[in-house]
């Protein structure tokens, strides 16, 4: 009898350190991300979000396929939604970058692109497919 409450206690603690590694990762996620926006010197925010996606073999890590798991939409669902809104067709944009992150906790999709002498840049909800924010700028 010993031995069940004992077996009983351990696997109760076990799961309990489970759920704790996983609030911990949610909370470094989160970090990282403040940490990034905030990045300077030569490193762009952009190489730090690649890197954070893809590991020095080019192989996704797992963070990054939890949540391409948890978003509502794709990538090219995203950039779809940021050209309409845009008005603006894939032949008249160049230097496409669709890159899935965290802000406060929510799942974005970063687009950004070119047209002629003006960058736009698109913050996506990865859930519904709405446009968070957008703003374009003349090069």
């Amino acid at each position: 009898m010993k031995k069940i409450i004992v077996l009983a206690l351990s696997l109760i603690f076990v799961l309990s350190l489970t759920a704790c590694g996983r609030a911990m990762n949610d909370v470094t996620s989160d970090a990282e991300s403040i940490g990034d926006s905030v990045v300077s010197g030569t490193e762009s925010v952009v190489d730090k979000a690649e890197d954070a996606v893809t590991d020095n073999n080019g192989n996704d890590n797992n963070n990054s396929k939890s949540m391409n798991l948890m978003a509502g939409i794709t990538a090219n669902d995203a950039k779809e939604a940021a050209l309409k809104h845009a008005g603006l067709g894939e032949s008249q944009v160049s230097d496409v970058d669709v890159d899935l992150d965290r802000d406060n906790g929510k799942l974005i999709y970063e687009v950004d692109f070119n047209s002629g002498n003006t960058e736009y840049d698109y913050d996506i909800d990865a859930e519904t497919g709405e446009v968070i924010s957008a703003d374009k700028s003349k090069d």
